[in-house]
This record gives C-alpha cells, structure tokens and sequence, in this order.
C-alpha cells in the first residue's frame, strides 16, 4: 500500500509541473506562473494572483469526487484559509480544482464545472449541509475553515470556484503539450523539441522551488525557449544537449585512451588535458544522441570526419615541411602542441552551418585521435611510435 501511494505521490507532483507547463502554452504569453505558494500552480500578472489551481491526479480511473471527498473538502480548506487571511480577492480571482476523478452526476462538484449545469447555489446549500452534519473526523477542519467564512464571503468564493473533472492525466498531459508545440517544426521532430522543452522547464520548476523567494515564469520564457529548441532542427542546424555536461571522473594523468596519451606525449598541461577529456565527452554523447534520434542523414558524420582529416592534413603539412632533420624532441614536441593548439582556438569546421559549438569539432579530433589506427595526431613522429602504445587506449 506505501508503494502504491507513494507513486500515486510522485506522479502527482509530476502532474502538477506538466500541467503548469501545458497552461502557459496554452493561455497568454505575459502571464506568470509559481508553483507552491498560494496553492499548487498560481498563474498570475505583475505578482497579482488571477488563478489560483488544486491539482489531483489519481492513479485508479474509477477515482470519485463526491460530496464528502477528501480531494473537495481539503482543496476548500485552503481556499477558505487564503480568503479568510484575504490573500485571495473575489471577483479578481479565480479558483480552479483540476482532478483526474469523476465528479458524480447531481454532486457538488458537478454542480462547479464550468458548464450549463453549473450551479454555485446549489453547491453552497449542499456544502453548509454537509459541514454541519457530516461526523467525518478526518475532515473536521476542512468544515471548520468553510463555516468560518461568512455568508457573503462563502459566496463570493463558490462564486469564483470551478471545478475540471475527469482532466487528461500525467501522460495524456504530455500528449496536450505535444499537440500544442505541433507548429514549431517538422512532425519528425516534434518528440525531441518536447523531451528538450520539457527537460528545461523541470529545471525552472526545480530553480523555482529551490529559490528563497520564488521568480515566476512567464509564457514569454516559454515560447522563447521552444522558439530556440525548434531553431536548432532547422536542415543547417542540430541540437546542443551537452554544453554544461561533464564525465563523472576527469582524469589527466591516469587516463589511458589513445587521444590522452597524444596529448601527455607532446606535454600538454594538465589542465588543457581534462579540457580535452570533456570536450571528448561532450562531443561523444552528442553524436550518439543525434544518432539515436535519425537527426543525421547517411554518411554525414563520416562526410564531417574526412573534413576534419583534410584540414588536419593541409595545416599539418605546412607546419611540419621545414622541420630541420633530426629536429630535438622538445622542438617535436612544441611543434606538435602548435598543431593542437591550431585546434583548438584557430579552425572551425562545422557539421553543418549553424553548429557552432567548438566542443563538436573538439571532441571529433580526439575521437578521430582516439582509433587504434588514429586519422590525426598531433607529435610530428607520432605514428613512427605507435606501436609503443597500440592495445593501451580504447575507444572510449
């Protein structure tokens, strides 16, 4: 049973956040929403509160909203103790339960949708009945806080109530939000645009939360970031997923792939070292993910691959076709950290136009470093020693 509800638990909180997600697509750009201040999504305008939502999600479909519900009665509570304190107004405010439970035919709730069959009058003579007549203990303080209220103020916030029943929950939430995000981009697309959306609005909901003082979100920021995330699927583009990611250990010196040892060999620091191994990393996990998600066309990495090659090959020719014969290896190995260092910061061969993100061309080097039989390499007589090192690094 703890299982059971501590995933009923957990899919409510995620519920909650979708939710909060599909209402800014879904309502007016300049509209601000919290999470967990006045209630579980409070949408508002300049800090003032315009909608106040309860969210339920349930994991039985046979869920219920009855007259003595806990959902109902509990959701009232707060809203009785907000008006009460007046950090709620009436008619400038609004108040919403959202619930993936069925509201009964003729019930209260019934009685608050927002339909023809609304009736907030006959709600309130059946709530002040059911508050003084009802001998449920575990709801006593839900009828203590709605009997506090006075008539007029009671009235004022049946008034303002509208109950949802029966909403899409957690996954058919998910499919709303996909359906609204149809028009940024192609239809292939779409399913990586919404994991990338949704992936950030989980860490605004997560900053939000962990703040002192809560900064709202606004529908501009939404847009805004789904307008980026669609940018980047345009045919001279690809998504960057990995600008902030980092392998779990960073190891300079006891690293042993091919394209570390490349670099310890032309005494690289340390520090230019781990870059490296992030760079490797980031790259590595990116062109995975592009794969997995077919937002590569055939042969277009290996196309990239052999620019590469062709423009380490041009700049390593010109640097080395001087070098004196018997050249030290200190000289050797300067000349090679000039190749690397050429790299780096100098040349910029993209995979497609707009991709401009230095660690996809930076992790592709040490990629192409990193093969058993490596396509670049940065010591002028590397390849003369190769065999010193083959069998030691791996692929990855």
């Amino acid at each position: 049973m703890s299982d059971f509800s501590a995933s009923e638990a957990g899919l409510g909180y995620l519920y909650q956040a979708r939710y909060g997600l599909w209402l800014l697509l879904d309502g007016d750009e300049e509209q601000e929403l919290v999470l967990e201040s006045l209630d579980d999504i409070v949408l508002g305008l300049g800090g003032s509160p315009r909608d106040v939502l309860q969210t339920k999600h349930h994991v039985r479909q046979q869920a219920r909203l009855t007259d003595t519900s806990p959902d109902l009665w509990k959701t009232l509570r707060v809203w009785s103790t907000h008006a009460l304190a007046d950090r709620i107004t009436f008619p400038t405010t609004r108040l919403t339960l959202i619930t993936t439970a069925t509201a009964p035919d003729g019930s209260i709730a019934a009685r608050l949708r927002p339909d023809n069959q609304r009736d907030w009058s006959v709600a309130e003579q059946r709530l002040l009945n059911v508050a003084t007549s009802s001998a449920n203990k575990e709801l006593k303080a839900c009828f203590e806080a709605f009997m506090a209220l006075s008539q007029n103020q009671q009235r004022a916030l049946l008034e303002a109530t509208y109950i949802i029943d029966r909403s899409p929950g957690v996954s058919d939430t998910g499919d709303r939000i996909r359906t609204r995000i149809r028009a940024a981009a192609a239809r292939e697309h779409r399913e990586a645009i919404f994991e990338r959306l949704e992936g950030w609005w989980f860490g605004k909901v997560i900053e939000q939360l962990s703040a002192p003082a809560p900064i709202p979100i606004s529908g501009f920021e939404v847009y805004d970031k789904l307008t980026a995330i669609a940018e980047q699927f345009r045919p001279d583009a690809l998504p960057i997923d990995f600008l902030d990611e980092k392998p779990d250990s960073v190891d300079a010196l006891g690293d042993n792939r091919m394209f570390v040892q490349q670099l310890r060999i032309i005494e690289l620091s340390q520090t230019r070292i781990e870059k490296a191994i992030i760079d490797y990393y980031r790259a590595f996990e990116q062109r995975s993910r592009w794969a997995r998600e077919d937002l590569l066309v055939g042969g277009e990495v290996e196309a990239y691959e052999r620019r590469l090659v062709d423009e380490w090959e041009r700049f390593a020719a010109a640097v080395t076709e001087e070098l004196p014969k018997g050249a030290h290896e200190s000289y050797l190995k300067k000349v090679g950290r000039d190749i690397f260092t050429w790299m780096e910061f100098k040349t910029d061969v993209r995979i497609r136009p707009s991709v401009t993100e230095p660690y996809v061309m930076r992790g592709s080097y040490h990629m192409l470093a990193n093969k058993p039989q490596p396509s670049v390499w940065w010591h002028p007589s590397f390849i003369q020693h190769l065999a010193a090192v083959l069998g030691v690094g791996g692929d990855r």
